[in-house]
């Protein structure tokens, strides 16, 4: 067995590369033969989520900006969580809204129903919940509060595909759910989102949109899946092991930006109040194919992260010096990573890197202290604190349970050595 296994691996292949292939050689990138694949994939998600509408879209943060164009009146407010990627926040200036931020709970990274109550007045136009790291939200306290407010939830559940609360899979517990297929993600298909709600009339105007849109571009579409491919290469055990660790841990004990800057995502953020033109595409048919076949295996990977999950929880609960997600069976809770807390985290990876161990920065920062975002600045102290002390702890599917019990055993003998 090669070790460590990488921080990150994508889902679905090489199955999806096998499918995108077919596609491109056949010539059937947009359309799929007789079968129209995304209407498909729009009535199987409706389905599985218990909603009656589906609606397929070319990334999950335009679908985000499309659900709050049909929702929200030019001028409004959307109170959201600062926690998040800062185009989300773009996308909520982009529908013509102004973000407003309500603080986050510490141990779910979640935004506080508390500070939605405190954040609603008579100029919200919704209410938009973020399930981070496949952690679900308090719905149950966030719908009452909303629901007594008569104020619009838009969940974002864009990294909790399959995750439930009673029983109800987040995205279509609120009016309208938005989830993501993007490479990162338990579901994908190198881009691509989709929208799921009961509400007819929003459906209409949001198709309404995408009418007319091009498809996604099939050179774009074909570059991403080349990166992907690169990625799943790079991060291949045997590959992985002896080369690409070994890079990663150069740049982390060396602090060799242009190394580090390969994993950073969100280190150069842009404020944008119009949506580029490349975000203005529909879904191909190759893309929800691909997002089909992966249906089926959802709740199964559910499993085996969970279970990795109650590893971590088993092994770390009652150390000093670190914060834990809550641990959750009963589904709200799917794990996509496992986020914990430190004080220094980079003094923690680079003890992870020293002892043969790779993790992740969460390297979100918190949108109510960008720069960009000055103009609607709010005092968050949660969000700030987690954002300077989040790090990620490996849970895909594929990662081994070895390889959970080798992090724990690290991470231990960091926090009693300080």
């Amino acid at each position: 067995m090669f070790s460590p296994r990488p921080r990150y691996r994508f889902y679905g292949t090489p199955h999806n590369y096998v499918t995108a292939a077919r596609h491109f050689l056949a010539s059937r990138v947009s359309s799929g033969g007789d079968t129209d694949h995304v209407a498909m994939l729009e009535e199987r998600v409706a389905s599985m989520v218990g909603v009656g509408h589906g609606l397929c879209v070319p990334q999950a943060r335009f679908g985000i900006y499309l659900a709050l164009k049909s929702l929200v009146k030019p001028g409004q407010t959307v109170v959201m969580s600062p926690y998040t990627i800062y185009d989300v926040v773009n996308m909520v200036v982009a529908a013509g809204a102004i973000p407003v931020f309500a603080d986050i709970e510490r141990e779910t990274c979640n935004i506080d129903p508390s500070a939605i109550e405190r954040a609603i007045d008579e100029r919200t136009g919704a209410v938009m919940v973020t399930h981070l790291h496949g952690l679900a939200c308090d719905m149950d306290r966030i719908t009452a509060i909303c629901q007594r407010r008569g104020v619009p939830i838009l969940e974002d559940a864009a990294q909790a595909f399959g995750a439930r609360v009673g029983g109800r899979m987040v995205g279509g517990i609120g009016r309208i759910g938005v989830y993501s297929f993007g490479r990162a993600k338990n579901v994908n298909c190198f881009y691509g989102g989709m929208l799921v709600t009961d509400d007819g009339d929003l459906r209409a105007a949001i198709a309404g949109e995408l009418a007319d849109l091009p498809l996604e571009d099939g050179a774009r579409l074909a570059k991403r899946i080349a990166h992907c491919l690169v990625g799943d290469v790079m991060t291949f055990p045997a590959v992985f092991s002896p080369l690409t660790f070994r890079i990663f841990r150069l740049g982390a004990l060396n602090d060799v930006k242009s190394v580090n800057r390969i994993v950073q995502t969100e280190s150069e953020p842009v404020f944008r109040d119009t949506i580029p033109d490349h975000y203005r595409r529909r879904m191909t048919a190759l893309q929800a194919r691909v997002v089909y076949d992966q249906l089926f295996s959802v709740d199964q990977q559910t499993e085996i992260r969970v279970a990795y999950a109650r590893r971590y929880h088993e092994g770390l609960a009652g150390e000093r010096g670190i914060l834990l997600p809550p641990f959750r069976e009963d589904g709200s809770h799917i794990y996509l990573q496992y986020p914990v807390q430190v004080e220094d985290r980079w003094d923690f990876v680079r003890h992870m890197m020293r002892h043969g161990r790779d993790v992740a920065i969460q390297h979100m920062g918190s949108a109510a202290e960008l720069d960009i975002f000055a103009a609607y600045r709010s005092d968050c102290p949660a969000a700030r604190a987690t954002a300077d002390s989040c790090v990620l702890l490996p849970t895909y599917t594929r990662y081994g349970m070895a390889e959970v019990d080798a992090n724990v055993r690290v991470i231990r003998d960091y926090l009693r050595a300080r």
